[in-house]
């Protein structure tokens, strides 16, 4: 009787995990229709849902991107990365000045946001901080965000 009731214990706790692990990213049609208009060439499109915002990976014009919209399906901003080697030497040259210099760059990007800004973004890590650097295409500092 024991074994019996263990073993069904068991079973519903591998069912719930498996149906946890099967739940279906839930993205909201404005998303999607505002996503298309944008890059209607986009291929592999991958949607995630984070709760407070939807992120697509994508491929344009052999080119891979994310791009990020709001609860209410409004388009935020696009990234790509950015080869360090690739990043202007104004950028460069402002990043080895700035008070960030000593840190580790785990990546760089340029992201474009529903403002029309163009941006430089440096990935940043300190021991467990992690910030992200912009610069715009003149090599000016003009944020600082705490990482996640």
């Amino acid at each position: 009787m024991k074994l019996t009731i263990l073993s069904f214990f068991v079973a519903i706790t591998l069912l719930a995990t498996n149906l946890c692990e099967a739940q279906v990213v839930s993205i909201p049609d404005k998303a999607k229709k505002s996503f298309s208009e944008k890059y209607p060439a986009a291929t592999n499109v991958d949607w995630d849902n984070n709760v407070s915002n939807y992120t697509v990976k994508f491929k344009e014009h052999g080119k891979s991107y994310e791009a990020h919209f709001n609860v209410d399906g409004i388009w935020n901003n696009t990234e790509t990365q950015v080869a360090k080697a690739d990043i202007p030497g104004e950028i460069k040259e402002s990043f080895n000045k700035s008070r960030f210099k000593d840190w580790e760059v785990t990546a760089t990007d340029y992201v474009v946001d529903n403002k029309n800004s163009h941006y430089y973004r440096y990935n940043l890590k300190k021991g467990i901080e992690k910030k992200y650097l912009y610069f715009d295409k003149n090599g000016k500092e003009v944020k600082v965000n705490t990482g996640i």
